[in-house]
């Protein structure tokens, strides 16, 4: 159905499941594309990080498969557009929506962490919002398993926690673990409090070239590493702000999270929410987006233009069995589109069967 969205290897489209009429988002990659960037791997994992992690914080991944050409992933349809959008909208979030925003992002990194990966690209635009308003993370893309010799910098710069981009003595990245997302969620917690990403800022432009950086890129990572930001107390309520302040900790081992999501659970500045509900996720999102979020034109979303290099790229035997295991049905999703087929043939007291005249008009997704 309507385009949504487009990601570095391919569009992302709504689209209906055939023998359930259920709406999912397609997520398709292009397998020519994948190798030009040698980024094989980067589809791997996001597909084995989502098919690990089930939790009403992150996206679902309800089936994957390939073709010759493409793979694919298919997951919640996600309608009501990113944070990063809205928070351009409104400037800043209100309190009760940072509150219930920030809970669910904490809840959704604490699910993928329980499964032993660090997902390493939190940003406003990689948190998406249901038609409801709740929001789940995804783009698992740089999400990898923890080991001792996890090091580099990965995700977006001004969001990267300073042991990304530290070095030891002999000018070797040093290794970091789980922490890394608590930073990048100080700093998100601090754009939606404020508007504005503390290292993504002109005072920390400013201080990494009056330190003597060269280009926009050296002085934010020299502000990452050095600068201590401010919070005003005419944005920060006290309680919020030593709250971001911990969660920005350089000290990845003292650094609020570093124990578990319970630690910024159990902050003052969370005293207000119900976490029995929750967890449960039925707490009542404090914001609906409205219908038109993702209504831009397949046109404005832009396509891709395949050049020689494009063409001249040829899917082998060998890069077929990349993706050998690739093909995956999620059980839980699976049997819940079999229990609603169910019932619905008995409240009818008819069979479901997919409509003969199909047409892939955008209203289908209205």
């Amino acid at each position: 159905m309507r385009v949504l969205g487009r990601g570095g290897f391919g569009l992302v489209t709504a689209c209906k499941k055939g023998t359930s009429g259920k709406l999912y988002a397609m997520k398709v990659m292009n397998k020519k594309r994948i190798k030009i960037k040698k980024s094989e791997m980067l589809a791997i994992n996001e597909q084995k990080a989502l098919a690990s992690v089930e939790s009403p914080f992150v996206v679902n991944l309800k089936y994957s498969f390939h073709s010759k050409e493409d793979i694919y992933l298919i997951l919640d349809l996600m309608t009501g557009g990113d944070l990063s959008y809205h928070l351009h909208q409104k400037g800043s979030f209100p309190i009760r929506e940072c509150k219930y925003y920030a809970a669910r992002i904490m809840l959704g990194l604490q699910a993928l962490h329980d499964q032993g990966y660090v997902y390493r690209d939190l940003k406003p635009e990689n948190c998406l919002l249901g038609e409801d308003g709740r929001i789940k993370l995804t783009d698992l893309g740089l999400a990898t398993k923890v080991t001792p010799n996890l090091h580099g910098a990965a995700g977006t710069r001004g969001y990267w926690a300073p042991e990304m981009l530290r070095r030891d003595k002999k000018g070797r990245r040093i290794s970091y673990g789980h922490a890394v997302d608590w930073f990048s969620f100080g700093c998100c917690l601090a754009e939606f409090i404020s508007g504005s990403n503390p290292f993504r800022s002109q005072e920390a432009l400013k201080f990494g070239l009056d330190a003597g950086k060269e280009s926009k890129e050296k002085a934010i990572d020299y502000a990452t590493l050095e600068m201590t930001p401010e919070f005003p107390e005419t944005i920060f309520d006290p309680e919020a702000a030593d709250l971001c302040r911990r969660l920005l900790d350089r000290n990845e081992v003292t650094r609020l999270g570093a124990k578990g999501c319970e630690q910024i659970m159990a902050h003052p500045w969370f005293k207000s929410c119900d976490w029995g509900l929750i967890l449960s996720d039925k707490t009542t999102p404090p914001y609906v987006p409205p219908k038109d979020v993702n209504a831009a034109s397949q046109s404005e979303i832009g396509n891709f233009e395949e050049d020689k290099k494009f063409d001249d790229v040829v899917i082998d035997e060998k890069d077929e069995k990349v993706y050998a295991h690739w093909d995956w049905t999620n059980p839980h999703a699976f049997a819940a589109e079999v229990i609603e087929f169910m019932i619905y043939e008995r409240d009818t007291g008819k069979p479901l069967v997919p409509l003969k005249d199909q047409t892939n008009c955008c209203c289908n997704v209205m």
